[in-house]
């Protein structure tokens, strides 16, 4: 408790960061590399309404990069009739982009983060996001024929020399990925598909119904 006299003016809330992903165009991008990867795995479900979510694959370990299979995922209680698609890379990190100079989240492509794999474990180059030692990468975008998904990405060295971090960029905030993509537990993505999807029809229990204004008395 404070007297009025002692009490100051709200404070100021915690605003969220808007989420700036970064936009690859046909032609080359230059980024540099900053902070750790977010291993992930997803799966692209329909729901109810028709649309497309992505839901994480929790049998994919972020820690170990490997699938475990004796971790409970609900994906693989759906028979394989009504779903079998595969789970799809879906790393992601933070990056500078050279263009503004701005933090962004780069959802990788899986080629891009092969050949950038290759570059790190190359000790001739290593660890692209170091601060000191670090370089950049420029991703080529190419369109290789008519289709929407006939398209190609390289990875490259912008240059041979490194690229040190300077103290203005080692100073800039990077989102926070962990937090962005929230790992569910089993119970979470169960009770999402049960009540977002027809892939469980007829097995939402009680445990999974919505609560009605009369639970919440």
């Amino acid at each position: 408790m404070v007297g009025w006299g002692d009490a100051k003016a709200p404070a100021k809330t915690f605003e969220r960061k808007e989420i700036e992903r970064l936009t690859l165009d046909f032609g080359d991008t230059k980024v540099r590399f900053i902070g750790d990867i977010l291993p992930r795995y997803l799966y692209w479900i329909t729901t109810t309404e028709g649309g497309k979510k992505p839901v994480e694959c929790i049998r994919f370990s972020r820690e170990t990069q490997e699938f475990d299979d004796t971790i409970k995922d609900p994906i693989t209680e759906i028979k394989e009739e009504i779903y079998a698609e595969k789970p799809q890379f879906a790393y992601t990190c933070n990056v500078i982009d050279r263009r503004d100079g701005r933090i962004k989240v780069f959802d990788l492509k899986r080629t891009i983060y092969s050949q950038v794999i290759d570059f790190a474990n190359n000790p001739e180059f290593g660890n692209p996001a170091d601060a000191k030692t670090g370089y950049d990468i420029i991703v080529k975008k190419e369109k290789t024929g008519p289709l929407p998904q006939n398209v190609k990405y390289t990875a490259s060295l912008a240059s041979r020399t490194n690229s040190p971090l300077t103290k203005e960029e080692l100073e800039l905030e990077l989102f926070e990925l962990p937090r962005i993509h929230k790992r569910p537990t089993y119970d979470e993505q169960k009770q999402w598909l049960v009540q977002n999807t027809t892939y469980f029809a007829g097995e939402a229990g009680d445990e999974f119904k919505p609560e009605s204004p009369d639970d919440l008395d």
